[in-house]
């Protein structure tokens, strides 16, 4: 193999593709074969058949009493914010870093996202300065366990109790992860997944809501089916509540019952995986791995992140790394996320929240969005040892190259 870079006229260090995503086999089809056979195939009665039995499994899977299954991760997190009593001008602290539906579900409820920085070593939110952001308007506490990461759920609900806050945790990057034997969604008052093309699990779209109180279940299953608490009442009718219809249809939670059976094999392949890459990365001048905490007991992630440090490496910027990566046969993404309060989705402000963002710094997560971070994602860890070793080789050929003053 040439060391000259790819991107400069080189062999690339791999040309054949990566395992492909979703995966699927005739499990998926006669699942959908049996939904229109029945010709059962909407959300109402809600929970429907499919639905019912897919939360059931879900919930218990994750150490959860209740699960409510709904449209998407969005329609997930507006309903669980709602479910949870944020309503206008309260504010919900979560971390800078983050796609944009974190932020949007509750300007959706009239709420104002707070912003606050990550842990630089995890890239989760720093539990202290959500502490630090509490104010007397505040009502709940949003963490996003991002990437391969957890957020420190222990400091979080010490924060939570202590303020007397609801915590919403956003877990669409954890399907079977868990933090001291609990599965995420389960240690916050609810928690929130989504089963979007991209996901761990998906059915093209989907969520779920998960909580282990019955007031939360109660309320949030009013809110899915247009504020129905039983499939018979019309809707409003005497509890006093007005939903959305946010169900899920039957032929996306039989899909989903498979993918779930699917999911414990691959998510340890892919951990398998990641701990392969991670061996190999750390021991490379020019990048490093973020930092697994040891409450985890059971690593998950829709992604793996790792840094990049430009000073190492002739000072070539992360971008032109991504570039080189991508001719190097490696698919993978720089900003993948960046502070929201940058992000031009969320800065135009096409809401009724009055909220000014202009002065918002978050330098740890603006570091990583805009200087540090390289994400693969997970579809790349369902293969080989050999895919693995094809990712390190590539990323040590190019900082090799730019250490050595060939950039």
């Amino acid at each position: 193999m040439s060391n000259t870079l790819a991107i400069d006229g080189g062999t690339p260090v791999r040309k054949r593709p990566f395992p492909a995503w979703p995966v699927h086999d005739e499990r998926e089809v006669a699942a959908l074969r049996e939904v229109v056979e029945t010709g059962n195939w909407g959300g109402f009665p809600s929970p429907n058949v499919q639905a019912a039995r897919f939360a059931e499994a879900f919930a218990e899977a994750q150490t959860a009493k209740y699960g409510i299954c709904t449209a998407s991760g969005t329609t997930a997190l507006e309903v669980a914010l709602k479910a949870a009593g944020v309503g206008p001008g309260d504010e919900v602290i979560m971390p800078a870093l983050t796609f944009v539906a974190t932020a949007a579900a509750p300007v959706y409820m009239g709420a104002v996202p707070v912003f606050v920085d990550i842990d630089p070593d995890t890239w989760c939110i720093d539990p202290a300065l959500a502490e630090a952001a509490v104010t007397d308007r505040t009502r709940a506490i949003l963490p996003v366990h991002l990437g391969s990461r957890i957020a420190d759920m222990d400091a979080i609900m010490d924060v939570a109790r202590q303020k007397d806050l609801r915590v919403v945790e956003d877990c669409s990057h954890m399907h079977g992860g868990a933090w001291r034997d609990r599965g995420v969604g389960s240690i916050g008052d609810l928690g929130c997944f989504s089963f979007q093309n991209s996901k761990l699990m998906t059915a093209g779209e989907g969520g779920i809501i998960l909580t282990s109180d019955e007031e939360l279940d109660r309320r949030a299953r009013a809110y899915v089916d247009c504020g129905r608490l039983r499939p018979a009442d019309k809707p409003a009718e005497s509890q006093g509540m007005f939903g959305w219809n946010y169900r899920i249809t039957e032929f996306q939670a039989a899909v989903l019952r498979v993918q779930l059976e699917r999911l414990p094999e691959q998510r340890e392949l892919r951990e398998q995986r990641k701990r392969q890459l991670t061996e190999r990365l750390d021991a490379m001048p020019g990048v490093s791995t973020l930092r697994q905490d040891k409450r985890v007991t059971q690593p998950s992630g829709y992604g793996f992140y790792f840094r990049y440090h430009a000073d190492e490496c002739g000072g070539v910027r992360r971008d032109k790394l991504v570039a080189a990566l991508w001719h190097e046969g490696i698919p993978c993404a720089g900003a993948f996320y960046e502070p929201v309060y940058k992000d031009s989705l969320f800065v135009t402000q096409d809401t009724s929240v009055d909220a000014d963002y202009s002065n918002v710094s978050c330098p740890v997560a603006e570091r990583a969005a805009y200087e540090q971070s390289v994400w693969l994602s997970h579809e790349l860890f369902l293969g080989t040892e050999a895919d693995v070793e094809d990712i390190a080789t590539a990323v040590e050929k190019i900082t090799t190259a730019w250490r050595e003053g060939e950039a």
